[in-house]
């Protein structure tokens, strides 16, 4: 259990940031007890549940602001047949909800890292995106 928070911690740095969206492994949001709630289950969405047997799904999670959904949808498709599955979270929900757990994880005493460093990731891409648009002070 000790690997988990590393492999997440791998696809955290491995992140794409584009403009108005980051996109994010499933992990980011912390074990799918956790998770659900926001982006589903962690399996694919075009099944009714997961493989018996344990495997990792590699399904993304695009959090946009500044655009909508139906954009984002279409610069990221989910495609069966290439096992592509992205979830898509507006920011503003995507921010409550780990505030949220990371609250309740804190109040239970369990590790809330993974999700603060998400909520950072978050944060500052949609920072950075807002001074690369800014018109300059010069």
């Amino acid at each position: 259990m000790k690997l988990l928070p590393s492999i997440i911690l791998i696809g955290l740095l491995h992140s794409v940031s584009n403009g108005a969206d980051v996109v994010l492994p499933y992990g980011s949001f912390g074990p799918q007890v956790i998770a659900h709630e926001l982006i589903g289950m962690e399996w694919w969405q075009w099944d009714s549940h997961g493989d018996s047997r344990p495997r990792e799904y590699p399904i993304k999670v695009v959090v946009y602001w500044d655009q909508t959904l139906q954009k984002t949808k279409k610069q990221y498709p989910i495609d069966r047949s290439k096992e592509q599955d992205f979830r898509y979270v507006e920011y503003t929900s995507a921010v409550n909800h780990l505030e949220k757990s990371i609250k309740n994880l804190k109040n239970s005493r369990l590790d809330s890292s993974v999700l603060e460093k998400t909520l950072i990731r978050l944060r500052s891409a949609r920072v950075k995106t807002e001074q690369d648009i800014a018109p300059s002070d010069r």
